[in-house]
């Protein structure tokens, strides 16, 4: 089990072993917090000198750090009971110990001692004075609090001991580390997950897997592992490590961490009169429990999922109890929203009353951070008649974002709530519920007739001036301009959102809302009409405007990160749609869950925009399985039409093929959603069996409005010229001039460029595409810019543009495509450039030679070559020749 704790460790690895090889005295001191993998390294260390030096091990406990000697007992069994308080007689049997084991090979002495920082100074000393005489090496794992035994860490300030300190893994090795336990590619949303909620620790992270697929959580689809819903600290495997921590502190300790994991955040100075400073301390110095925000600030348990699985432990009996002990001490109100929903979680669980307003307010904030099971809770317990509504919509949000549209729908229906002129969010809700019934795959006429029914059931009897009757219109109005962007009647948009506009000011009690209703429809028509840098901003403004408000607020979060980010990439600010995508794992982990499949086909359009084939199909594959699961934002036929792309144009036909058995799935996006699927649906036809999709791209615009509008219009013309079709560049050439954008003015240069046929034109269009952040089109250009040059006899300026090619390319990433569920697809073959690489590296060629010799630069040919162990199934240079061969 220990190889798990050694990824990413090589470095440290061989430090480690070298110092203990060299000649005089040498020790290696290797500090971490508990789980990081300090006593694995310690374990790897001895197997890697185990030929070389006798090993002798040694174990901390807290039981004997008072005893003198107490840890050496086992190595002076034959000492005298009168010689058992001699260091010198201690000494000289330790060392006879060793001398039996050592035989006449001659072999040094390597001291493994785990847990030092639990260590008798006596004991210490000893061990301290071996490795001082040179007698012996010396490896030593500590937690850095309460720290090393002042002895052993004077060899370090002596110069005798190298200490290292082990740090919590990044994100790529615990996505690495998470498929080797696997044994299968991780969704990148989920290794995100298991990295945020383990933060690191490789002890957690194997609780968090084992415990996660035993429960059912992680699931594998078509050979990529993914979540399905939050991870819990409940499992047995989290469970009994937590146990076993808890089981080696004092009885005060324990009391301790359960009322902080039951209360927290603690207020310090109520721990200190109710465990005592001292019992805290313990708890502080050995990492069990830390300050929330620094010093000074409440305390909790050092880990979440630490605070769940003592939770999970505590009988009820005892939690009621440590309640009613701590009630009078805890603020009535909390200050912060984790006090809130700890607070609230914790009476639900003991069944103690709690106010509907304060419920209320839980719930709501548990919907958004997706703490579904809480928010449920909460929401349910709502009494008051008042507050039952939005308590009803809260509940409503979870069960869209779980899939289960019907009973959402059945939840905003009751009494029409989802068209009440309430403050405290309608219009959200009846956002929600039109949402919610296209889902479910009602049309927009069945849904609007029942929503204008709906008002008029609300208005019947009041007068027409009545505030409230009129906002009740407004919200049915919005639905209706929501129906009219679905349905892609944009032009009827336009002229709606004029009408919704008028009259609406800022005295209006829901004012907020229909603002950022107006403003996400403006975005979202101002990207289809190709004006993408000013829906932009209009996205922009309303996530402003959301953030000012977002405590009040449901759905709209939801409502416009999608536009703002479909905008962001229609101008080609990757960076923008980039930012506006993290959002939603940025106040919980859950949103990666929820949202992942969603996010990543987002963030695979994003690659494919900019020409990185390979790294958008190594999200867009697993994306397609996270799709089946959770689409809280309707882009699963897009998603799959990304992904069949991805794959078809790499030239992996086997999972083209079995991508495209997924375009059956009925239409649930919106309009221009659902354009952009069938246009890369059709794109990847063609690429997989020609002539099955080109034709069709070429009369889409003369079949339907929609797709003559500027911004789906570029998409297939764009397609088309990467086929081939060299018509779509003079019409790119016309569609591109009057729209803004980075991703716009790139294809225009370069269609402009084509149209002339200048090299110096190509090299500018390059230049434009390479600094919008589009390396795949921008290699493109350069390589036409070479073959202009070459053809016009100017070759000094088509060995430079050459290179710039060769540059492009390199930043486009190695990332493989293939798909996880079958071997290495071998069929795509290398490139012109990468067989003449890899030819000269199968000769013996260095980097640098072969990059003097074809004038590029070393970091090009780096780039090809692991491009081309990519296509080849290897993972190394020496494996080239073999790889070739076959």
């Amino acid at each position: 089990m220990q190889a798990e704790y050694l990824v990413g460790r090589e470095a440290e690895l061989d430090l480690a072993t070298e110092i203990l090889r060299q000649e005089g005295a040498g020790a290696v001191l290797l500090l971490a917090d508990p789980g990081i993998g300090k006593t694995a390294m310690a374990a790897e260390i001895a197997a890697r000198l185990a030929n070389e030096m006798v090993v002798m091990r040694i174990h901390g406990s807290p039981a004997l750090s008072t005893v003198p000697f107490g840890v050496l007992a086992p190595y002076l069994l034959d000492l005298p009971v009168e010689q058992a308080t001699s260091p010198v007689a201690i000494l000289r049997e330790f060392w006879s110990q060793f001398e039996k084991r050592r035989g006449s090979e001659g072999a040094r002495l390597l001291l493994v001692v785990d847990d030092a920082h639990d260590l008798d100074e006596a004991s210490t000393q000893i061990l301290a004075e071996l490795v001082t005489a040179g007698w012996a090496r010396l490896v030593a794992t500590s937690r850095p609090r309460p720290g090393l035994p002042p002895a052993l860490l004077q060899l370090w300030y002596d110069g005798l001991a190298e200490r290292l300190e082990l740090h919590p893994l990044e994100k790529e090795t615990v996505t690495e580390l998470a498929a080797k336990t696997l044994g299968g590619a991780v969704m990148a949303s989920t290794a995100e997950v298991l990295h945020s909620v383990s933060e690191g620790n490789p002890l957690l992270l194997r609780c968090l897997l084992e415990d996660s697929k035993a429960d059912g959580n992680l699931v594998r689809r078509n050979g990529v592992w993914f979540l399905t819903r939050a991870l819990s600290g409940t499992g047995e495997g989290l469970s009994e490590v937590v146990r076993n921590r808890v089981l080696r502190t004092s009885e005060a300790e324990r009391e301790a961490m359960y009322v902080i994991a039951l209360s927290e955040p603690v207020p310090a100075a109520v721990l200190d009169a109710l465990v005592g400073r001292d019992t805290l301390r313990s708890l502080m110095d050995n990492r069990l429990v830390i300050s929330s925000n620094g010093a000074g600030s409440p305390l909790k348990m050092w880990h979440p999922m630490y605070g769940e699985a003592l939770r999970h432990i505590v009988s009820p009996a005892r939690s009621l109890q440590i309640r009613q002990r701590m009630v009078q001490h805890l603020p009535a109100e909390p200050s912060t929203a984790e006090g809130l929903l700890r607070m609230v979680s914790w009476a639900l669980d003991c069944g103690a009353d709690v106010d509907d307003e304060q419920l209320l307010r839980a719930a709501f904030l548990a919907a958004k951070l997706l703490q579904n099971p809480l928010a449920l809770a909460a929401a349910a317990k709502v009494r008051s008649e008042a507050l039952r509504p939005r308590a009803r919509a809260v509940m409503a949000m979870v069960k869209y974002n779980d899939g289960d549209y019907r009973s959402a729908v059945q939840l905003l229906e009751e009494d029409a709530g989802f068209l009440d002129a309430d403050p405290s969010g309608p219009l959200g809700a009846g956002l929600l519920w039109g949402a919610a019934r296209s889902a479910m795959g009602d049309s927009s006429g069945e849904i609007l007739a029942d929503a204008h029914s709906a008002a008029d059931a609300l208005v019947a009897g009041r007068a027409a001036e009545d505030p409230a009757v009129q906002q009740i219109r407004r919200h049915a109005a919005a639905l209706e301009l929501a129906a009219l962007a679905h349905d892609g009647r944009y032009g009827e948009l336009r002229g709606g959102l004029g009408a919704f506009q008028v009259g609406l000011g800022p005295d209006e009690p829901d004012f907020v809302m229909n603002q950022l209703f107006l403003l996400a429809m403006q975005c979202e028509l101002l990207m289809v009409e190709g004006q993408a840098v000013q829906a932009l901003e209009m996205g922009r403004e309303a996530l402003v405007l959301l953030d000012e408000h977002n405590d009040d607020l449901l759905y709209f979060t939801d409502f416009i990160l999608v536009r703002y980010a479909l905008a962001a990439l229609e101008s080609g600010d990757w960076a923008a749609a980039e930012t506006a995508l993290n959002r939603y794992a940025a106040s919980s982990a859950m949103g990666l869950i929820t949202f992942g499949g969603d996010v990543q086909a987002l963030k695979g359009l994003s690659l494919l925009r900019q020409g990185r084939l390979e790294q958008a199909g190594a999200l867009l594959i697993p994306a397609v399985e996270a799709l089946r699961v959770k689409d809280p934002q309707r882009l699963r036929r897009l998603g799959n039409a990304l992904a069949f792309y991805a794959a078809a144009r790499s030239g992996n036909n086997e999972l083209a093929q079995r991508l495209s058995a997924d375009l059956g799935v009925p239409a649930a996006g919106g309009a221009y959603v659902e354009a952009l699927a069938e246009l890369f649906t059709l794109a990847a036809k063609e690429h997989l069996n020609r002539g099955t999709g080109l034709e069709k791209l070429r009369s889409l615009p003369d079949s339907t409005h929609l797709h003559q509008l500027p911004g789906v219009l570029l998409q297939n013309l764009v397609l088309r010229a990467e086929l081939g079709d060299l018509q779509a560049m003079e019409a790119i050439q016309e569609t591109a001039s009057s729209m803004a954008g980075a991703w716009a003015s790139g294809w225009h240069m370069l269609a402009t460029a084509q149209m002339g046929g200048a090299g110096d034109a190509f090299v500018n269009a390059g230049n434009l595409l390479a600094a919008g952040g589009m390396p795949g089109p921008a290699a493109a250009a350069f390589d036409k810019a070479a073959i202009a040059f070459d053809a016009e006899g100017k070759r000094p300026e088509a060995r430079q543009a050459a290179v710039l090619r060769d540059v492009s390319e390199a930043s486009l990433g190695d990332a493989q495509l293939h798909d996880p569920h079958t071997e290495v697809d071998r069929s795509v073959p290398l490139t012109r450039r990468e067989q003449d690489i890899v030819a000269l590296a199968v000769s013996g060629l260095t980097d640098r030679q072969i990059a003097e010799k074809l004038m590029v630069s070393v970091r090009t040919v780096e780039g090809h070559l692991y491009r081309s162990y990519a296509k080849l199934g290897i993972r190394r240079r020496e494996d080239l020749g073999a790889a070739v061969r076959n």
